[in-house]
């Protein structure tokens, strides 16, 4: 129970930290190098070289010294590749994102196109944030509440520090009153909710990164 109370204690400060830094990095940083960088330069300094330090280092070393005291311990957090693609439910739902994706696609462009923007260091891009995402809110956050909260209860509580997480990058791109208004939140919601109970059901981080990967790839690819 004590070395609970401490990963608790730990997982919440690491993240209300991370949340202070990040909402400096995307509302202060970002906009001072917006005058001298392109903007897929912003892009892989902000989820490839800060996501890596401030995000998943922070995390890895979290579950490594607390990992045992978690709802999957240190070893099961690592991913078992096997477990994860044998995972049916994860193609069921690679196959639902890209009906939706392609049918909003379709649905906007009249016909099915790729972003003229989408280049190849989008995929390592997707990559990274699928990685150091998960490594958070699904490896850290949600894998220490499970161990004491009820599944849902945890679902929820992790689907909206996700969501808070997006604030920042809202307010600087003057979204986030259209977002909220408009219930474009939710989207967020179910993924987090995805993200989660497909993270408990496996018993490996490995399924929700592929999912998350996968949608950011596929929207990345549509924009």
């Amino acid at each position: 129970m004590e070395q609970y109370k401490k990963t608790r204690t730990t997982a919440l400060i690491f993240y209300l930290i991370l949340y202070a830094v990040w909402a400096f990095a995307e509302c202060v940083f970002v906009p001072l190098l917006e005058p001298h960088l392109t903007n897929i330069s912003i892009e892989i300094i902000m989820e490839i070289v800060l996501k890596t330090l401030f995000w998943f280092i922070p995390a890895f070393l979290i579950i490594r010294k607390y990992g045992d005291s978690m709802y999957l311990n240190k070893s099961e957090s690592a991913g078992d590749m096997k477990k994860a693609f044998t995972y049916i439910p994860m193609y069921i739902f690679i196959l639902l994102f890209s009906a939706f994706l392609m049918i909003r696609n379709y649905y906007q462009n009249g016909r099915l196109s790729i972003s003229p923007t989408f280049h190849a260091i989008d995929i390592l891009i997707a990559v990274f944030i699928g990685i150091t995402e998960e490594t958070v809110f699904r490896g850290v956050l949600l894998n220490t509440a499970l161990k004491k909260h009820s599944q849902w209860i945890a679902y929820a509580g992790n689907a909206l520090m996700f969501l808070m997480i997006h604030f920042p990058i809202w307010l600087r791109e003057g979204v986030f009153t259209t977002y909220m208004a408009s219930f474009a939140f939710l989207q967020l919601i179910v993924l987090s909710l995805i993200f989660s109970l497909t993270f408990a059901k496996s018993r490996s981080i490995v399924v929700p990164v592929i999912l998350h990967t996968y949608w950011d790839l596929l929207c990345f690819a549509a924009a």
